[in-house]
């Protein structure tokens, strides 16, 4: 329910900015991250707007309390993570009750409070507040303060600002969705290898299997040498272009019933279901000669790598996981899947903010 008291009548609502709010909803549709559209959401209120302050309030969601977590106006270092107790002042009670609220002129609302509302620094008079929503759930409040002309908001403000968090409500949801996708998808989209995450699933699969059934597993583990000094040489895209090659060849040069993975930058593992540690090392020589004449005519940049070979054989291919970069991969695999445990869009959004947006002062 959109809350309208205070606002100022018809003859005063200004022509809507069309265009201009095209361009402002294209440019927040870039955002790559929640915390870049948030940003860019700020920004755009600041450009619309020209509020003496514009604040996003995270809401803690145990106390409900709600702590001004990024500021745009001269007062922001005196707001920075300022607390307003939970449904106190005009920002508690649009948090509280999940409503827009406009308020044209602060000293004519009864609402108003100023012991709660005024700012460090700032005598307010005209503000508004609309609730940051996912899955009908009130994670934060964008609040505007003043206008630095010293007008008053209006309905026609009201309504844009409105229009812009309804936006940046669906961007946020499809930018938190889009990320669950990637997660899912089993592939490195750069070297088209298997990702860590499919690696540590079939891997699982297939020490269950081994041990099982009694066969043989080895693994090879692949490292571009010196690949930072080719960076600062050749250059990032040079980089790229090896760790591509070098996959190329790695897919290539395997079985169909093999997985090569990559695990970092500039690492590679590739799992042998079914082979001995004489099969694993006979890949591995071929490997190392096609490398050696094929990586400078394929990149035009000369480069190498270390292979180890590590084997087990039935009941004891469970110690391939203590091998460091496989416990690595396991681990880092396992963190995410206890974090998240297939959180809503509501919950991502609100872990976000609490792990990475809003963890302390800018």
């Amino acid at each position: 329910m959109e809350e309208l008291k205070g606002g100022t009548g018809s003859n005063q609502l200004q022509v809507f900015p069309t265009a201009r709010f095209f361009e402002a909803t294209r440019d927040l549709s870039l955002a790559k991250s929640s915390n870049d559209l948030l940003e860019r959401l700020l920004k755009k209120i600041e450009d619309f707007f020209a509020p003496e302050v514009a604040a996003f309030l995270l809401r803690d969601q145990a106390s409900h309390d709600l702590r001004y977590a990024r500021i745009v106006g001269d007062k922001a270092n005196q707001l920075q993570d300022k607390i307003i107790k939970r449904g106190e002042g005009i920002c508690g009670l649009a948090a509280e009750t999940n409503q827009n609220i406009i308020i044209s002129d602060c000293a004519r609302d009864p609402r108003f409070n100023p012991k709660v509302d005024h700012l460090p620094g700032l005598e307010v008079y005209s503000l508004m507040a609309v609730p940051l929503r996912q899955e009908k759930k009130v994670f934060g409040l964008v609040a505007l303060f003043n206008k630095k002309n010293g007008r008053q908001f209006n309905l026609d403000d009201f309504k844009l600002l409105l229009s812009l968090m309804t936006i940046s409500e669906l961007l946020l949801e499809r930018t938190i969705l889009l990320k669950h996708i990637n997660e899912l998808e089993e592939f490195d989209p750069l070297t088209e290898a298997y990702n860590t995450r499919a690696f540590v699933n079939y891997f699982q699969r297939e020490v269950a299997r081994c041990e099982r059934y009694g066969i043989d597993l080895s693994l090879l583990r692949v490292d571009v040498d010196y690949y930072e000094k080719i960076i600062q040489t050749f250059g990032q895209e040079a980089g790229e272009r090896v760790v591509s090659n070098l996959s190329f060849i790695l897919r290539k040069t395997t079985r169909r019933v093999d997985l090569v993975a990559r695990i970092g930058e500039y690492e590679f593992i590739i799992m042998l279901p079914n082979t001995n540690r004489v099969g694993a090392l006979k890949l591995r020589e071929r490997i190392m000669k096609i490398l050696e004449s094929q990586n400078l005519r394929a990149t035009g940049i000369p480069y190498t790598v270390t292979i180890e070979v590590y084997s087990e054989s039935g009941q004891t291919v469970s110690a391939l996981s203590k091998v460091s970069e496989i416990s690595a991969c396991l681990n880092q695999v396992n963190r995410k899947q206890m974090r998240r445990k297939y959180p809503s869009p509501g919950e991502e959004l609100e872990e976000n903010i609490l792990t990475a947006l809003f963890s302390g002062p800018k």
